[in-house]
């Protein structure tokens, strides 16, 4: 599961900090049925299956589809017809499955039909469910893989994972607000457990990293990404005035999927199996010094101080350390015990996700 999807802008306004990333993260896809192969896409931005054009490339922006070209991918409302087409009016929600499958208003379910005309090349040109006229076409689904800015060594499937954990698993484990594991906080500091109170620190750069491709770099992404071929980098610019200038709590947000901002897509949670029955968890570390956005698993900073591990489970706030802070770049390390994995897009809208620095009094 190659978790990518991208680009879902949407996020907070105290997000606005974190620079675009120059190029989006992109993927391939390939048809999977009779016929299968590679999308490709043709000059007037038909997405096919084989034939001579070249592969298509494409990249998510919330539920909005973008070909290499930037060009709006749709629907087409009078044919049924999948293309993407400069200046194209309308849209159709786009959505990753649990198996990577595109989906289209909620359906992963394509028609995949004979293209004809002067452009005929043995290919076949892709059209939604919707399609009226089927004869002599065939059922197909579309796989996502291949992401440009996502760490390596994922599992096979290469897809977005729009799997949500489900309430009652926390409910079959009850746990306390913040956690107990590696809680390094001091009782002579009071420190908030969320951010609802407004001031906080978002990431700056959120790298992930692979130590099967530990030369790698992957460059700054929206999405943390956290499995065992994961480990996933957190750079704070802290700021040296009040009231950043003294003691700072470390904190990950963890909701429920039903309670996320749609700006926040969804998450894939592998679920407390793997925490009970492994011992797992994630592994919270201060880093020595900085990250770049290029830096890789290879080159990170060697720890500072390792927090441990903490269990996590949805609908949880989780204190992890306290730490001395202001005025300096602090960068956290978060990864995978036990094959915990943990995929989710950075978020600081109303019932916010992720990891945050937070200022004590």
């Amino acid at each position: 599961m190659l978790s990518l999807s991208l680009l879902a802008l949407g996020i907070g306004a105290s997000a606005a900090s974190i620079p675009r990333q120059i190029s989006p993260c992109t993927f391939a896809m390939t048809a999977v049925g009779e016929p299968n192969g590679t999308i490709v896409e043709d000059t007037i931005g038909e997405n096919r299956i084989g034939g001579v054009y070249p592969q298509g490339i494409y990249y998510m922006d919330g539920h909005t589809l973008f070909d290499g070209l930037h060009h709006n991918c749709l629907i087409w409302p009078s044919t049924f017809q999948f293309q993407c087409t400069q200046g194209a009016g309308g849209s159709t929600n786009f959505t990753l499955a649990d198996d990577g499958n595109l989906m289209h208003d909620a359906s992963e379910k394509w028609f995949a039909c004979p293209s004809a005309g002067p452009g005929d090349d043995g290919s076949y040109n892709i059209f939604s469910d919707a399609l009226k006229n089927t004869t002599g076409c065939q059922s197909v689904t579309l796989r996502t893989g291949g992401f440009s800015c996502t760490a390596m060594g994922r599992p096979s499937s290469s897809a977005a994972p729009t799997a949500t954990a489900s309430p009652v698993l926390a409910a079959q484990n009850p746990a306390a607000s913040t956690t107990s594991a590696a809680l390094t906080s001091s009782a002579a500091h009071s420190c908030p457990t969320d951010i609802s109170g407004g001031v906080f620190q978002f990431p700056h750069l959120i790298v992930p990293t692979s130590p099967q491709a530990p030369n790698t770099s992957f460059g700054n992404s929206y999405k943390a990404y956290v499995s065992p071929t994961n480990t996933t980098l957190f750079n704070f610019d802290l700021p040296s005035a009040a009231p950043y200038n003294g003691t700072c709590a470390l904190l990950f947000l963890f909701p429920f999927g039903s309670d996320l901002d749609p700006s926040a897509g969804k998450y894939y949670f592998s679920g407390i199996e793997e925490e009970l029955g492994e011992k797992g968890g994630l592994d919270f570390a201060l880093l020595k010094s900085g990250i770049e956005s290029g830096t890789t698993y290879g080159n990170m900073p060697p720890l500072a101080t390792d927090y441990g591990k903490t269990e996590i489970l949805p609908g949880n706030n989780y204190t992890i350390a306290t730490f001395s802070c202001g005025g300096k770049q602090s960068a956290f390390s978060v990864s995978s015990v036990g094959g915990v994995e943990l995929d989710y897009f950075q978020d600081s809208a109303p019932s916010p996700i992720g990891v945050y620095v937070v200022p004590c009094s």
